[in-house]
């Protein structure tokens, strides 16, 4: 075990939304060492290695993890809270435990931006996403709130190149991708 406990120091409010409050903990060890096997078990977590510091999203949550110090933003409450750093140790501990038979990855995952996504988009606004405009849906789906799924026209065969080129550059990126698709991304291009 690597981490016995992640106690928390601090309880803030939240500038992301007044409702939640922000926290920093300290573990009770270091934890530079267990980041780049971090950084490949939470397949949707940004790391940079030489800050260092991962930072992952859980649900609605923020939480970024330094070698001594946990920080969490847009959490629920003090409950919440707790929650979140025992899952977050328990992932730990795992991980550290598992360490020889993952690969750890020190390359920085960037998080997408609407624009490119927007690019792979039919571009016809048709609302079928629910949203106003594919613009508005690429912002939806950069921030991790939209799938893919529900852009039925680029589901289409005339769409099939953005489409292959769109979930791959998702997948690649980190983001869910509906495994169903998994083999169509990985032979776009």
């Amino acid at each position: 075990m690597l981490v016995d406990s992640i106690e928390i120091t601090h309880l803030l409010p939240c500038f992301a939304d007044p409702s939640k409050i922000r926290i920093h903990a300290r573990p009770s060890a270091d934890l530079a060492d267990v980041l780049p096997y971090l950084n490949t078990v939470l397949q949707r977590a940004i790391y940079h290695h030489a800050a260092p510091a991962l930072t992952a999203t859980r649900e609605h949550r923020i939480i970024c993890v330094h070698p001594q110090l946990v920080t969490g933003a847009k959490i629920d409450d003090a409950d919440d809270a707790r929650t979140q750093l025992e899952w977050l140790r328990e992932t730990i501990n795992e991980t550290w435990e598992r360490r020889r038979d993952v690969e750890p990855r020190y390359d920085r995952r960037e998080k997408l931006t609407p624009l490119p996504i927007y690019k792979l988009l039919p571009g016809t606004n048709c609302r079928e996403c629910g949203v106003l405009t594919c613009l508005a849906f690429a912002v939806e789906m950069a921030g991790e709130r939209a799938s893919i799924m529900r852009c039925s026209p680029l589901f289409t065969p005339p769409l099939a190149g953005k489409r292959n080129l769109l979930l791959e550059m998702l997948a690649n990126a980190g983001y869910e991708v509906p495994s169903v698709f998994l083999s169509s991304a990985d032979h776009a291009g």
